[in-house]
C-alpha cells in the first residue's frame, strides 16, 4: 500500500518538474475565479447562512 503512495508522489514530482512551480499571477487568478464561483453559488441560496459572508 505504501508503494502505491510512493508511485503517486513520484508522478506528482514528474509533473512538477515538467511544468515547474505555479507563478503568483496564476495563483491570484485562481483565487479570483474561486471567489467568483463561491459568490455565484451563494447567490443561488440567499436564505442559507454561508460563511464567510458574501456581499
Amino acid at each position: 500500500m505504501s508503494d502505491n503512495m510512493d508511485m503517486e508522489m513520484d508522478g506528482m514530482d514528474e509533473l512538477e518538474a515538467m511544468f515547474g512551480q505555479e507563478n503568483p499571477e496564476t495563483e491570484q487568478m485562481e483565487k479570483v475565479v474561486l471567489e467568483q464561483n463561491l459568490k455565484g453559488f451563494a447567490s443561488c441560496f440567499p436564505e442559507w447562512d454561508l460563511h464567510p459572508p458574501v456581499d
